[in-house]
This record gives structure tokens, C-alpha cells and sequence, in this order.
């Protein structure tokens, strides 16, 4: 009964008096549509009210031509003045570990351990770091350290600023 039923429906609408449109006059008549519009289009991009041109701004952006990596030139004891090396020069930063701070108004003092376990006091103005690095300014819980580096493509000297914070007891217990 439904090959019936499909196969009726089938010739009556093979009968119809109206001539089935190709396919391919269907995308002629739909391709001009778009070419006009296209051409529309093209027209209204190419005026100079509506193109904007784009302009790099380097401010604030890292260099991408230069190297992660800096393979920079040791300071050298010339360029700081000819002063020999101290005991606290030897280390770096990171293995120094603040351990006290005196603070009064006149004379704040601060206290360092090697991983040796010696202890150094600080003031400002002491060297400290093995990339010349300066005691500028002792504070309640930190000090601040200047340190010294060459910049490879220039050969200037650099200075990058370095805190060292003071942790109680406490806090290393939790």
C-alpha cells in the first residue's frame, strides 16, 4: 500500500505543466548576485575614509630579536674602580639568607648567613652578590640591593633592583 501511495505521488508531480529549472541556472543567477555584491564591496574597501593602517608601537614590548639567553660580559674590577672582592662577593643572593635586622634611626643594621653558616653585618653602602651588588636601603623586614650586570649588545652597565625579605620563625613553621 505505501509503494502504492509513493509511487502516486511520484507521477503527479512528473506530470506538472511547469519545466524543472537546471541546476546549473540556479548558480549562474546566484553567482551574478554575488558578483554584484562583491563588486559593491570592493568598491567600499578601497576608500581611503575606511582603511586603516596599522602602526607598531615597540614601547613596553620586549626586543623579539634578542636572545633569552644573555652570554654578557663579567664586570671586571676596572670598571668598578679597582675594588678587590669581599667575603659576601663570593655568593650569590639567593644563597645568602637574611636572618636579623636592627633597625634605629640613624644607623639600621642587618645581619646575613653564608651557606657556610658565618654570619656578616650590613649596612648601607656594603657590597654584597657575586654581580656587585649594593646595600642601598634596610627597611623593618627586607633590604634592598642594587646589583650591577653589562649588557651584552651595548656593553653598558646595568642596574636591576633585588629585595631580600626577613622571615620570622613563625612563618617557616608553617
Amino acid at each position: 500500500m505505501l509503494f502504492f501511495i509513493a509511487g502516486f505521488l511520484f507521477n503527479l508531480s512528473a506530470c506538472s505543466d511547469e519545466k524543472p529549472q537546471t541546476s546549473e541556472k540556479k548558480i549562474e543567477a546566484s553567482s551574478k548576485k554575488v558578483k554584484k555584491k562583491s563588486s559593491k564591496k570592493a568598491v567600499k574597501e578601497k576608500t581611503p575614509k575606511e582603511m586603516v593602517a596599522y602602526h607598531y608601537d615597540p614601547k613596553g614590548k620586549k626586543d623579539p630579536f634578542k636572545p633569552f639567553i644573555k652570554v654578557g660580559k663579567k664586570i671586571s674590577e676596572d670598571m668598578l674602580g679597582g675594588r678587590p672582592l669581599t667575603p659576601l662577593q663570593k655568593y650569590t643572593l639567593a644563597e645568602l639568607s637574611l636572618v636579623a635586622i636592627i633597625t634605629s634611626a640613624e644607623n639600621p643594621k642587618a645581619m646575613v648567613e653564608d651557606p657556610k653558616g658565618d654570619g656578616y653585618i650590613l649596612r648601607k653602602g656594603t657590597l654584597i652578590g657575586d654581580r656587585y651588588g649594593e646595600v642601598v636601603d634596610i627597611k623593618r623586614n627586607e633590604i634592598v640591593v642594587i646589583e650591577k650586570e653589562v649588557d651584552p649588545s651595548s656593553g653598558e652597565i646595568i642596574y636591576s633592583e633585588v629585595s631580600m625579605i626577613l622571615h620570622k620563625l613563625e612563618e617557616e613553621e608553617l
